[in-house]
């Protein structure tokens, strides 16, 4: 055998496995496993008898560029459910290249997103280089020696499907599955669009909020998880005790439950847009409909009733036409908020500073309605603020650079105890700065605090529940008595066994209990 003939049989090979690690690529990380691996596939003797029979550049063209849409159909879905924990649908998951861009750049630079991108594509070109490359030296051997090897991947395929538990082979089609997906998603929207068309609640007064600000906080990657794993109960569960504890000692009384969020591990907005709106927005398409309606935002409604309604929304960086449904009189964006320091990584600004710019900007000038998104328990967790006293905030350059603390994002993200640590530690942060300002600013407001949605799987592990707390906070606790007794329990910490809420449910909740004046107190 020469040498060339000996490069063109390895070349071969090359070939072959190439393409069988290719079809055999899971798309679910339950997939990621040596069994997976070694199942044969009915593709495979396909596509080699078909490059004997059409040994030409387009065919050989058209089989590298379907292997590497399938790559990248692939690795967008076992993305997806590493960060969502469900498939990637391209009609509906396209935009989130720009959040995740934004995350990637803002956590670890500029430059060293650009190279990791760089990297990824690369490496996608080298594969479809090697591909080719080894398929031109496949096409060299006579038509029956090209057909012949297919014989050994194809009888590796009728051989599996007589063995147990490989019958259900290696399916490929992603494409298709993928326009199984939109054409769901096409279809849902007119279930939505429906919903939207429902007729219109009444408008509520809110009687018994009369006079008090009503702050709703979302408490970014607050998961039940949080609550509930024994990773972090070391953590929550002394820190909700004290914050519980600080607040009764301040005169507060929390009643807390479980809301079920429509998204995992991010897509915030999804579960703002589900809880504001009444309705249950899970995708994208949902949410654009939504706020091109003229649906009544939970807003919109207490406007309606009297109330200033305002935002205080210091992730957003860009333009953001959708407040225009929420319905705000006034809207703080990372801009507005006016801070003055340096901000950590992709988190902007501390909730410290959040909370500041809140109370001096968005309080005290009647009644207001204001909702608020905190993000330093955001990924990527870390460097975390110091907590400073309240009186030394300002205008947030406090934050200089030096006020903080906890490894860069590159050392965390390189060992998987390191993100759990500083996903606690962020919490812990969030949730003490939040029991710090109702204690002592709260000024007779109804806080409602809610989670948005689980982190990732990464962190809560894989079948993790969507669930999220949900504290109701008030002075008086005539308000919170006129909560559902079988939803909402005592204290900051929820009990375990109380059925969970969907979290559009909790809308028809406070547009309906509020509506009678507070009887007097007795004397």
């Amino acid at each position: 055998m020469t040498r060339r003939t000996a490069l063109d049989w390895l070349a071969a090979l090359a070939a072959i496995l190439a393409l069988h690690a290719i079809l055999v690529m899971p798309s679910h990380p339950v997939g990621l496993s040596l069994e997976r691996l070694v199942r044969p596939t009915w593709e495979l003797p396909v596509i080699l008898v078909l490059v004997a029979v059409f040994p030409g550049r387009w065919f050989r063209a058209t089989v590298v560029g379907l292997a590497l849409t399938l790559v990248v159909l692939r690795l967008a879905d076992l993305g997806s459910h590493f960060a969502f924990e469900r498939a990637f649908n391209p009609l509906l998951d396209l935009h989130l290249l720009v959040s995740g861009w934004a995350l990637l750049s803002g956590s670890v630079g500029l430059g060293e997103a650009l190279a990791a991108i760089a990297a990824v594509i690369g490496a996608l070109a080298l594969v479809g280089w090697l591909l080719w490359s080894c398929l031109a030296r496949l096409v060299r051997f006579a038509p029956a020696t090209r057909t012949g090897l297919a014989a050994p991947p194809l009888a590796a395929t009728l051989a599996a499907l007589v063995i147990p538990g490989w019958a259900e082979l290696a399916v490929t089609p992603v494409v298709a599955k993928q326009i199984g997906r939109m054409s769901d998603g096409i279809a849902d929207l007119a279930v939505f669009t429906d919903a939207l068309h429902a007729a219109p609640e009444a408008a509520p007064r809110f009687a018994a909020l009369e006079g008090r600000d009503v702050i709703l906080a979302f408490v970014e990657s607050y998961g039940r998880s949080y609550l509930d794993d024994p990773r972090y109960t070391a953590v929550s569960v002394p820190r909700l005790t004290a914050v519980e504890s600080g607040l009764a000692a301040a005169g507060w009384s929390a009643r807390s439950g479980w809301l079920s969020a429509p998204t995992r591990g991010g897509q915030s907005w999804l579960s703002h847009a589900t809880l504001l709106s009444g309705l249950w927005v899970d995708r994208q398409i949902r949410y654009d409909r939504l706020i091109a309606s003229a649906h009544p935002s939970l807003n919109r409604l207490f406007g309606a009733a009297g109330w200033r309604t305002a935002a205080a929304m210091p992730a957003i960086t860009l333009d953001w036409p959708e407040a225009a449904w929420y319905g705000y009189d006034v809207t703080l964006d990372a801009k507005g908020l006016a801070y003055a320091g340096q901000p950590f990584e992709w988190v902007t600004m501390p909730d410290q500073y959040t909370w500041t710019a809140l109370h001096r900007d968005l309080r005290g000038a009647g009644p207001a309605m204001i909702e608020v998104a905190l993000i330093t328990s955001h990924a990527p967790w870390t460097p975390l603020p110091h907590i400073l006293p309240w009186e030394a905030i300002g205008d947030g350059s406090i934050f200089d650079g030096t006020r903080r603390e906890g490894a860069s994002p590159r050392e965390v993200w390189s060992d998987r105890e390191m993100i759990r640590t500083q996903y606690g530690l962020s919490l812990d942060y969030a949730l003490e700065i939040l029991g710090q300002y109702v204690e002592q600013y709260g000024d007779g407001a109804l806080f409602i605090v809610v989670g948005d949605h689980q982190p990732a799987p990464l962190l809560t592990g894989p079948g993790a529940s969507p669930d999220v707390p949900v504290h109701i906070l008030s002075d008086d606790p005539r308000l919170l008595s006129r909560l559902p007794a079988d939803i909402f329990g005592p204290g900051l910490i929820p009990d375990p066994d109380r059925p969970t809420l969907p979290m559009q449910d909790i809308r028809a909740i406070l547009t309906t209990i509020y509506e009678d004046p507070l009887q007097e107190k007795p004397s």
